[in-house]
């Protein structure tokens, strides 16, 4: 099927480094939006997503976008800033599989996209009605000039016909305070038009530990979003849409391996088949399955061969429960 709609999405992506300290470590990179960027243009080879973030002009950066190119993502609304670096992370494993994360981000290039001339130039040449997708970390980790830009493009955008998709992606360590979080992400969610949230983060952020995926819904509702996924993890996820509700169910995964990228691959194939005017039953469904493979293998980025085979696995690997 032919998609007709431009989707771009702005995040930041950052160098990884996994081992032990001072042990050989390898080399990858990682970001939430990136890998929703990858999984989209894998899934829909034919709509290279564009990727709106921030590099340097170094060898690591020249590197990743290499990368990206090669799976079909339009790298040309890269921001580059010769004088900044994309950000560093590292993940330490301790003897009984347990991961830590230590971060080097708070003067990488991303940061400082939005209050660049080149940004708005970016999101001003988008057609109209086209997609944007971002998330709770792509606002997290712009300056507090770059907070207001950006809200203030999107806004001005949503006026001519532009669908606005966020994940919520809310992570304490990026903000000063959960009170400037809860600010922060109100704004962004009366601009959104469907919300792709996990409910644990939201738990987290309104400070509510039995908050309901029913009760995320209706607030969200009221806030302006036509759709809202809360994402459930081993539950599946909770739809709603104009008065009707349901829950896309998993059958079990025993062979779980690594959970990175869980939300952003169920992300990326939400947003396919919501691109090809399915329901949010069977957007749940795609979410859901692509997750479910992702999961069984170590890494954000699984190889090629495996995603091929997500389209098999839809029709018999779920059962969609109407409520």
């Amino acid at each position: 099927m032919k998609i007709n709609r431009t989707v771009a999405i702005i995040g930041e992506c950052m160098i990884e480094l996994s081992g032990q300290p001072f042990q050989p470590q390898q080399q990858r990179f990682g970001g939430d939006t990136l890998n929703t960027a990858l999984y989209l243009s894998r899934l829909i080879p034919a709509l290279h997503p564009a990727y709106i973030t921030g590099l340097g002009t170094d060898s690591y950066s020249n590197l990743m976008q290499q990368a990206w190119q090669k799976e079909g993502i339009n790298c040309q609304a890269i921001i580059t800033i010769p004088e900044k670096r994309p950000g560093l992370y590292a993940i330490e494993i301790d003897a009984q599989g347990e991961r830590s994360f230590h971060y080097w981000r708070n003067d990488a290039a991303a940061r400082y996209i939005a209050t660049d001339k080149r940004f708005s130039t970016h999101l001003s040449n988008l057609p109209d009605h086209s997609v944007i997708y971002l998330s709770g970390i792509s606002l997290a980790i712009l300056t507090q000039a770059g907070k207001e830009a950006l809200l203030t493009h999107l806004s001005e955008l949503k006026k001519r016909g532009i669908t606005l998709i966020v994940d919520s992606n809310y992570r304490a360590r990026l903000w000063d305070s959960i009170e400037e979080a809860q600010v922060w992400f109100e704004k962004l969610y009366q601009l959104s038009d469907i919300a792709l949230v996990t409910g644990d983060d939201e738990q987290l952020l309104w400070q509510q530990e039995s908050l309901s995926e029913n009760a995320i819904a209706q607030r969200l509702h009221q806030q302006g979003n036509h759709s809202v996924i809360v994402k459930l993890g081993s539950r599946g996820a909770f739809w709603s849409k104009d008065g009707s509700s349901g829950y896309s169910i998993p059958k079990p995964i025993s062979n779980v391996i690594d959970t990175t990228a869980a939300g952003d691959s169920f992300n990326a194939a939400f947003i396919a088949a919501w691109l090809q005017k399915q329901n949010l039953s069977t957007c749940c469904l795609w979410g859901n399955t692509l997750a479910g493979l992702v999961i069984q293998h170590h890494g954000a980025i699984i190889p090629h061969a495996v995603t091929d085979s997500f389209h098999l696995l839809i029709k018999d690997n779920y059962d969609t429960v109407n409520c």
